[in-house]
């Protein structure tokens, strides 16, 4: 059996679309928990009229704890062999299970990733994995390092957790870290993952569509981002070290790199060129030794750029050229 773990909050325009790509699975012996977290709008209501179509939709009804709460409580509730998590604002193709069960099973594998469409509007964009093989076995060099972070001319993977089928056994409790805490905390659940396996399969072909909704926690501006994605690197760093991989790429000095760009943006989101100016200089403080050092490492044109000017304290032309830009 497997196990679809959908969090529910403040999605009702579009938890049908999700629930139906679910629903109509070509693998039907699936479980769907619809994990209802405190949502304010009508899907409580949903949750429990689509239970009512299928005996195999189960709902649980909790106070509002954010994203790995949710997720977590749906994990204890699991009755399958396998785990999959599909963001209730997103849905799948109808053979995506089908395809992903067939795949961990046929090579033995621990963990099986497949490629994923970005939606934007009614435009979808393909997304494949960096991979020419069907099985990966490196787990240090093929997988974790790629999701530490960029590095010239080497792979990188997407650290979202839809895109992968899990095996329950191997996942705990501890992985389901606060996206209070971190940023993109999938990449901890990852990584943690990661440490108990010793091969995963490929599905080199977009089975998820991952849908861009402006109003999702990812595209909002968030207070403390910096900080988050600072414990992020913390995080990544520890992990390696712990497990005695080298970071002969810089990937670690990269996404902290990166993460200053990020949070330039972040603060552009925070409202008027006033909120953007404080938040930033307050950035200038966390990062300093960051940005000074930001030109030594080749990174993408956009965020040499913009660490250039903030060298330059260039604040008014950052703000009209990302303002441009996000818009």
């Amino acid at each position: 059996m497997v196990s679809i773990i959908i969090p529910v909050y403040n999605v009702e325009k579009y938890l049908k679309r999700c629930v139906d790509s679910v629903l109509n699975q070509t693998y039907k012996n699936i479980e769907i928990i619809l994990v209802d977290d405190g949502s304010p709008d009508n899907c409580p209501l949903m949750c429990d009229e689509f239970a009512k179509t299928d005996p195999r939709i189960k709902v649980i009804h909790k106070q509002n704890g954010g994203l790995s709460s949710a997720r977590l409580a749906g994990f204890k509730e699991a009755e399958g062999e396998y785990i999959l998590f599909v963001d209730s604002d997103d849905y799948i193709e109808k053979d995506m299970v089908e395809k992903l069960v067939f795949a961990i099973k046929e090579k033995n594998a621990d963990l099986v990733i497949c490629g994923y469409y970005t939606q934007f509007g009614d435009r979808n964009e393909e997304n494949f994995l960096p991979f020419d093989s069907d099985i990966l076995e490196d787990i240090n060099t093929d997988y974790i390092l790629p999701l530490i972070g960029n590095a010239e001319g080497k792979i990188s993977l997407p650290g979202f957790l839809p895109i992968r089928l899990l095996k329950k056994s191997f996942m705990d409790e501890s992985f389901f870290v606060s996206e209070n805490k971190y940023f993109a905390e999938d990449i901890v659940f990852d990584l943690l993952y990661s440490d108990k396996i010793q091969k995963i399969a490929v599905v080199n072909e977009p089975l998820y569509y991952y849908c861009i909704n402006g109003q999702s926690l990812s595209n909002k501006y968030r207070k403390n981002k910096f900080q988050m994605l600072k414990n992020l690197y913390d995080f990544k760093k520890e992990f390696l070290s712990a497990r005695n991989i080298g970071d002969d790429d810089n990937r670690l000095k990269n996404y902290i790199t990166e993460s200053v760009f990020v949070s330039v943006d972040n603060a552009v989101l925070s409202g008027s060129y006033s909120s953007f100016l404080k938040e930033i200089k307050l950035l200038q403080k966390d990062a300093k030794e960051i940005i000074a050092t930001a030109d030594k490492n080749p990174l993408h044109s956009t965020v040499s750029l913009t660490m250039f000017l903030l060298n330059l304290k260039a604040y008014f032309i950052i703000y009209l050229l990302r303002k441009s830009r996000l818009k």
